[in-house]
């Protein structure tokens, strides 16, 4: 049976260490990309409420103009028919 010395002990813990420090690095920049995809995320997600709220805005707009069409022509219609 072999005896294991103090430095290979020390290389071992060595080794250990620096795996451990390499995945930790590589937690960390995972952890800073995660929080850039949100906050990319978070500014898309307030641009698409900007153009909902514009395209709503525009959708009322339009059919505001084709019911005041509508009710001219029927006015416009209805005087001819009622009052010729």
């Amino acid at each position: 049976m072999s005896t294991v010395t103090d430095n290979e002990l020390r290389e071992l813990k060595d080794l250990i260490n620096s795996k451990f420090e390499r995945v930790f690095e590589e937690l960390t920049t995972i952890k800073v990309d995660i929080a850039t995809l949100k906050s990319d995320v978070n500014g898309i997600n307030k641009r698409l409420d900007s153009v909902e709220t514009r395209l709503n805005t525009v959708t009322l707009g339009v059919f505001g103009i084709i019911g005041v069409l509508v009710t001219g022509l029927l006015t416009f219609v209805g005087k001819f028919v009622f009052y010729p």
